[in-house]
């Protein structure tokens, strides 16, 4: 006979049945006897006494060991519900959401999980999980749940929203599960969305004008060198329009510096609406403008300046009583006609400005290519007339 091995914490509650049916079978047995003993004409109170002793002994043993038994087990069942009350406490938590799924379709989600998506607990287990994905992102998710990633969810109302996922796969038994961790990571999403908004906004701002709008002279050297290396790699040309405003100086003398801010507004609208998509503008100084035109020739940079030119000529910045007219003085030069280098070409523009400048205003002048070492020299544009028609 197999010995028998005693009840302890580790006995399951079958075995604790086992033993007392045991126990049970015992005590019938020694009562069995007790009443032979008293029925016989053998008995002796002796008999009877060794009888009741052994069977109390018997009796208090068994039920010690099943009270030592039975309370291990009550031990275990309070941990293993306490353990189960902090497991669900975790998994009910407000902060993520949490769900199993198998074969593709949710076994278990938490109400954080489940009200993310606009339903209740029991309107998710059960459902496909792809039924909670917006479909430009079923593929994906279908093809990675096992790691990181972020995608499209689809509430209940139909509306989709961002959700990032954390997912591992473990196999329980034959079949394996999924366990996947999700945030609603929307407000983030807006919040990514409006920080690279604003940074592309105050980008923007540091390189444009801020009394003009057009582009700032800090942000020209590096635009020259974007176009330069452009037109050597196409072998293309590119030419630059400087215009400075005449007798500027007056203009803020006689009517004040607000007025004077009013004009370079003006003319700096003007010079946007004349440029092309390509072109970029530029407030080079105080009154001063600089217009950068890939793909034009001289010939057609200078045509360009100046309908500026006449454009400008034809404005009236004031209204009556005290309206006034204004005009504007024009320098051309080219890559890599004139020369190789953006800040020679700058510099050829001008030269060939403040030529127009020197011959009465009010014109366009074109630089002259640089030869070896020599100064470069200044050839007149056609439609180089002045407001008074001068040369």
């Amino acid at each position: 006979m197999a010995e028998r091995r005693p009840l302890g914490p580790e006995s399951t509650p079958e075995q604790l049945l086992a033993e007392v049916l045991r126990q049970n079978k015992v005590i019938e047995a020694l009562m069995n006897r007790l009443e032979r003993n008293a029925a016989g004409d053998y008995r002796s109170e002796f008999d009877e006494l060794q009888t009741a002793v052994v069977l109390r002994s018997e009796v208090r043993r068994h039920t010690a060991a099943l009270e030592a038994a039975l309370g291990g087990n009550e031990r275990i069942n309070r941990q293993l519900r306490e353990s189960q009350m902090k497991l669900l406490s975790v998994v009910n938590q407000p902060l993520v959401g949490i769900s199993t799924s198998e074969e593709g379709k949710f076994t278990f989600a938490n109400e954080k999980m489940a009200s993310m998506f606009g339903y209740e607990v029991s309107e998710v287990v059960g459902r496909d999980v792809l039924d909670l994905v917006a479909e430009c992102d079923r593929p994906l998710v279908a093809e990675h749940t096992r790691q990181r990633m972020s995608f499209r969810g689809l509430r209940k109302d139909g509306v989709e929203f961002d959700i990032e996922l954390h997912g591992s796969i473990h196999n329980l038994g034959v079949r394996p599960m999924a366990v996947s961790i999700m945030l609603d990571i929307s407000k983030r999403k807006q919040a990514e969305l409006r920080a690279e908004e604003l940074h592309a906004l105050l980008r923007e701002q540091s390189i444009r004008d801020a009394l003009t709008g057009l582009y700032n002279r800090h942000y020209l050297d590096a635009a020259l060198e974007l176009e330069c290396g452009r037109a050597r790699a196409a072998s293309d040309v590119f030419s630059l329009v400087m215009c400075d405003i005449d007798h500027f100086k007056a203009v803020n003398d006689g009517y004040g510096h607000p007025v004077g801010d009013d004009v370079l507004v003006v003319i700096a609208s003007l010079i946007d609406k004349s440029r092309g998509p390509a072109d970029l503008a530029f407030r080079y100084g105080g009154e001063e403008f600089l217009i950068v035109l890939p793909g034009h020739t001289t010939a057609m940079a200078a045509d360009w300046a100046d309908a500026l030119r006449r454009v400008l000529q034809a404005q009236t910045m004031k209204p009556e009583p005290n309206a006034f007219g204004i005009t504007a003085s024009f320098g051309v030069a080219s890559f890599p006609q004139h020369a190789q280098d953006h800040g020679e070409v700058i510099a050829l523009a001008d030269r060939a400005l403040y030529e127009a400048k020197r011959r009465g205003r009010n014109q366009v002048r074109i630089a002259s290519p640089i030869h070896g070492q020599r100064s470069p020299q200044l050839a007149e544009a056609p439609l180089e007339r002045s407001a008074q028609g001068q040369r």
